[in-house]
């Protein structure tokens, strides 16, 4: 098949990466190609080496807000030859994108990322009544809130990660609790402080900084000898950090779309360990150590408990949701659709 996967204008798809959906789009676009696709992808910038093709439209950028830089945008988008796709797959929230997309009557797809909240809504809703547009769900938690709000029953596919990318753990050395999110209120690295602290165990800290305030606040008080931040990591740089810890906290109070970075650290033999909020409700397994309290306190417990779950055991259990299965999972989907709307099997290529 020839496939188009979107993100948007000014989305880096360069290492380290600024989310999680980023990271989901390079494993998902070059395990495509892996297994025969041609696929481009619409981003600003990429790796030099990508196995997919970047294609990025959104050029001469002089109006930089407003009605006219979303017009302009528009244009751009529109100018792609979307004759050549049989596929085109939205990642990102840009309704704008979508309308312009949606206006060549292609077979769309877009996968929800995030939860049901009332902006993506009344855009997703007001798309829905005016196209064919596939919606699909990353988990659970996300298909429920968005059937909900959108009356529908839409596909679930789970999220996957290239497995190669996060070796298991060889060592038995339990260095330090490991924390890795975007560093900001609702994914709560203070709760990882504290018990840290009060544990008196060493914690490293990873991610972005997008909210200054809230690390200078909550988070920089406390950098010490024991408490350590190491700065926005690649995947590669992560992985080696997850060699030596002994659990993953994951603390986030909100209601955690999928949990990609946790499933990493699984399947990178390091337990998990944290709010029921921040990982997938169905992830029932010995592996993840959760607790329905948002109360630092009740994950110390937990933690004592993680040093008994084997790197191994982690590992078989993120392995159900690998790339492959994933990637699968939504060739499959791209099929059924494309043979629904009558295209024909011999339109169709055969991989």
């Amino acid at each position: 098949m020839n496939i188009l996967l979107v993100s948007g204008p000014g989305i880096s798809l360069k290492e380290p990466y600024n989310s999680g959906i980023e990271a989901f789009i390079v494993s998902f676009a070059n395990q495509l190609v892996d297994e025969g696709h041609i696929v481009d992808v619409v981003a600003e910038e990429a790796e030099a080496n990508a196995k997919f093709a970047l294609i990025n439209p959104f050029t001469a950028i002089f109006e930089n807000t407003g009605f006219s830089k979303l017009l302009r945008e528009k244009r751009q988008f529109q100018n792609l030859d979307f004759d050549a796709y049989d596929v085109i797959h939205y990642n990102m929230f840009y309704p704008h994108l979508l309308e312009a997309g949606l206006h060549f009557d292609k077979t769309s797809f877009l996968t929800l990322h995030s939860p049901a909240d009332e902006k993506r809504i009344a855009a997703y809703k007001q798309l829905s009544r005016e196209s064919d547009l596939k919606f699909v769900a990353i988990s659970e938690r996300v298909k429920s809130d968005w059937d909900e709000a959108l009356g529908t029953d839409m596909p679930l596919i789970n999220n996957g990660i290239n497995m190669d990318l996060w070796p298991t753990k060889q060592s038995e050395d339990r260095a330090y609790l490991l924390w890795s999110a975007r560093i900001n209120e609702e994914k709560n690295v203070a709760a990882a402080i504290s018990l840290a602290k009060h544990m008196q165990l060493p914690l490293k800290i990873a991610g972005r900084i997008v909210d200054q305030h809230y690390f200078d606040e909550q988070v920089k008080p406390h950098l010490n000898a024991q408490i350590q931040y190491v700065g926005h990591l690649t995947q590669r740089e992560l992985s080696g950090l997850a060699q030596k810890a002994s659990a993953y906290l994951a603390t986030a109070t909100w209601q955690e779309p999928f949990g990609l970075a946790a499933l990493e650290m699984l399947a990178s033999g390091v337990p998990v360990v944290g709010f029921h909020t921040a990982v997938p409700p169905d992830w029932a397994h010995e592996s993840v150590l959760k607790t329905i309290s948002h109360h630092w306190q009740d994950l110390i417990e937990l933690v004592e408990k993680s040093v008994s779950v084997n790197p191994d055991t982690c590992k078989a259990f993120a392995s159900r949701m690998n790339i492959q299965n994933m990637t699968s999972n939504y060739v499959k989907l791209y099929t059924e659709v494309l043979l629904l709307e009558n295209v024909g099997e011999e339109a169709i290529p055969a991989i």
